[in-house]
């Protein structure tokens, strides 16, 4: 059984996703303002809120793609390996400076931060999470691209060569995914 790249790009994929969405990429603080009852406080912001939703739109690209390989020939599946490649290599390039989220989505998040002395907006390890789950979509559309074409078997028989007037080498053939009525006539 051969190794199949598009199970590495399918995790790869789902990681960066979750990654994304479930885990907070900045944490804004901020500290009282003098107002009653307001003490100050904190709050994350994922990923998606951060940048508009690109950090999902790539891995769902990702899935897109090996959608696409499981339809293609060779040649297809070579060059969608290589375009889910370079979508890994951008979901790196994303993770490694995702910048910092604008004004209107802090305040979208924490509303009374804006009434705050001070607003702090820190970043978060979880943008190295996304930029391994893009190595990993990367490298593995790499090796889709790139990997060989599958040989055969030495004991396989091709398709016509097998002997038809003996019942047991018809059977045999069958097995072996031959068809022993094919004498390499192609219409």
């Amino acid at each position: 059984m051969r190794a199949d790249p598009r199970a590495l790009i399918v995790l790869g994929a789902a990681l960066g996703a979750g990654v994304a969405t479930g885990t907070d990429w900045w944490t804004v603080a901020w500290t009282d303002a003098g107002t009653a009852g307001s003490a100050g406080g904190e709050v994350g912001l994922s990923g998606v809120a951060g940048t508009g939703g690109l950090l999902l739109l790539l891995p769902g690209v990702a899935l897109a793609g090996v959608l696409l390989t499981l339809t293609l020939q060779r040649l297809g599946r070579r060059i969608v390996g290589g375009l889910v490649a370079l979508v890994g290599l951008g979901m790196m390039a994303l993770g490694i400076t995702p910048g910092a989220p604008a004004s209107d989505v802090i305040t979208a998040a924490a509303p009374w931060a804006m009434l705050a002395e001070e607003v702090t907006v820190t970043p978060t390890a979880m943008p190295l999470l996304y930029v391994g789950a893009g190595a990993l979509v990367a490298l593995a559309g790499g090796w889709l691209a790139w990997r060989p074409p599958a040989v055969r078997r030495a004991g396989v028989q091709r398709a016509g060569t097998a002997n038809v007037t003996d019942a047991l080498a018809s059977w045999k053939a069958m097995d072996d995914g031959d068809d022993p009525t094919d004498e390499g006539e192609r219409p």
